[in-house]
């Protein structure tokens, strides 16, 4: 019987260890499927979200609108400016004519007139100062003492006239009538 015992046996350890093979496989082939699917499934939804959380169409309609509502903006504010400016431009021109008919051109041809005036008493006088000092002998030192203040008075008077001219006061400019300082005579 120990024949037919250890037969059973053996008979038996095969059926459990056939019966553990045709198990192992059919578990690891389920194992494996059900690893698939999670993968599968979880790809899925992540791709899912991520299409449905960045829509391009949704995005760029979006910006397209925001884009549009600031062009709206923009060219509402561009009116007003252009109005605006208009209304300066206008202001402007009535500007410009109070300032061509004011006092202010008038007070600087009476200055310039008045140091053409003082320019030309100027040089008379040098020339006095020198004629004085043919007829006087000994008037060299006092001479030279006043054409030097004379020339001082006149290039500050030819200095304000320049000056004066170039003053904007809404008058074209004119070319300087004044009159240039007199060689001293020689003795």
């Amino acid at each position: 019987m120990s024949k037919s015992a250890d037969n059973k046996e053996q008979i038996d350890t095969e059926n459990d260890s056939n019966t553990v093979k045709k198990k192992f496989p059919m578990g690891l082939a389920i194992g494996f499927l059900i690893c698939f699917l999670l993968s599968t499934g979880t790809s899925a939804a992540v791709t899912y979200f991520l299409v449905t959380l960045n829509n391009p169409t949704e995005m760029i309609t979006g910006q397209q609108s925001e884009t549009e509502t600031q062009i709206a903006a923009l060219r509402q504010s561009i009116e007003q400016q252009n109005v605006r400016l208009s209304a300066i431009s206008a202001e402007n021109e009535t500007l410009k004519t109070y300032l061509r008919h004011s006092s202010a051109n008038a007070l600087k041809n009476i200055l310039i007139n008045q140091e053409e005036n003082i320019q030309a008493y100027l040089a008379v006088m040098r020339q006095a100062i020198g004629d004085l000092s043919e007829l006087v002998p000994k008037s060299s030192e006092w001479e030279t003492t006043y054409q030097y203040q004379m020339d001082l008075a006149l290039k500050a008077s030819m200095e304000r006239n320049t000056l004066l001219n170039l003053l904007k006061t809404g008058e074209p400019s004119k070319e300087s009538t004044s009159v240039p300082a007199q060689p001293a005579p020689t003795q």
